[in-house]
């Protein structure tokens, strides 16, 4: 009986042996086939066009082509939920940004676990936000428009993409840290929460450079704190919010790539390089700097530590804001 069991031992491990290399092999050959890039947005936005072009760069630089998909829907979900479900082998990515950490608190019931289940490969890019008020509230500083909401508590009103994303959680964590008392008023997007603003409908918006550029040069919209820790060379003349009294505010739009949990190392590492490769090229960064997007790049750790931290941090201001969507 004993003698059965050894054959039997040695025996499956002699059949193991050859997947080994076998996997090794894949892993360095990686991509073998087309890659896709999930966009969990519909096409033609700041954020696809960033996505559609580091495809375009990621094809040229690995020989294989990187094809995006647009998957929209609720709120991010309908993408995430695929990439996050998807084949660990490399071939299925996710184009991410804030939403996907929002959605960690703001969502009860998501069909992924989203620090389980996805796993970062490289920060790609960040956009800073500005705080905008309306020309017609004669306000020029930060500190004028947090005086003016304390003098007159819920009368200043602010715009929004709409209840849970970026924008409005943003101004929930700078009306909490000021400790003033503002009006929220949903719009179905950014772009007419920001027109809303320009017209004098709402007082003020938070939201980003592209969206508030043409306001701001319009000079409908005056520009009063950006929400990153340093100044963007676009409005170099604004304070960022730490520089302006709010200790410890950022808020930022960013763009990361992740990828289904469990896939191999190595192929995490190839990506990783490919990628921080493509976004120090000028060209590229010239290219997009004019939208007031900043290239990041870094190491995979560093982007996984990045998303765990951005959802711990709007875990805080979705619990403050009382928003919740089953």
């Amino acid at each position: 009986m004993n003698r059965f069991w050894l054959r039997r031992a040695l025996a499956v491990a002699v059949l193991s042996l050859p997947l080994w290399p076998a996997i090794g092999h894949a892993d360095s050959d990686y991509p073998s086939r087309p890659i896709r890039m999930i966009v969990p947005f519909v096409p033609g936005g700041a954020s696809d066009n960033l996505a559609r072009a580091l495809a375009a760069e990621l094809t040229r630089k690995l020989g294989q082509n990187a094809i995006i998909e647009n998957k929209p829907g609720a709120g991010t979900v309908i993408g995430s939920q695929y990439v996050a479900h998807a084949e660990p082998d490399g071939y299925t990515l996710l184009w991410a940004t804030a939403p996907l950490a929002i959605n960690a608190s703001l969502m009860k019931h998501l069909p992924y676990d989203t620090l389980k289940d996805l796993v970062a490969v490289v920060d790609v890019a960040s956009s800073p936000e500005v705080l905008v008020v309306s020309k017609s509230r004669n306000i020029s500083t930060l500190a004028q428009l947090i005086d003016s909401a304390k003098k007159n508590p819920g009368k200043l009103t602010y715009g929004s993409s709409g209840i849970g994303g970026s924008p409005h959680l943003a101004t929930v964590m700078f009306a909490n840290d000021a400790d003033i008392k503002l009006t929220h008023v949903p719009y179905q997007g950014s772009a007419p929460a920001v027109t809303a603003a320009m017209s004098g409908q709402v007082d003020m918006v938070i939201d980003t450079f592209l969206t508030c550029l043409p306001g701001i040069t319009a000079g409908t919209l005056v520009p009063l704190a950006q929400t990153e820790t340093k100044r963007s060379s676009l409005l170099p003349n604004v304070p960022t919010m730490q520089e302006a009294g709010m200790k410890g505010y950022q808020a930022s739009a960013w763009f990361s790539l992740l990828a289904p949990s469990r896939v191999p190392k190595p192929i995490i590492e190839k990506l990783n390089k490919a990628v921080n490769e493509i976004i120090q090229q000028p060209k590229f960064q010239q290219l997009f700097a004019k939208q007031g997007i900043d290239m990041v790049g870094g190491a995979a750790d560093a982007a996984e530590a990045h998303l765990r931290g951005e959802v711990k941090r709007w875990q805080t201001a979705v619990k403050e804001s009382g928003a919740s969507i089953e």
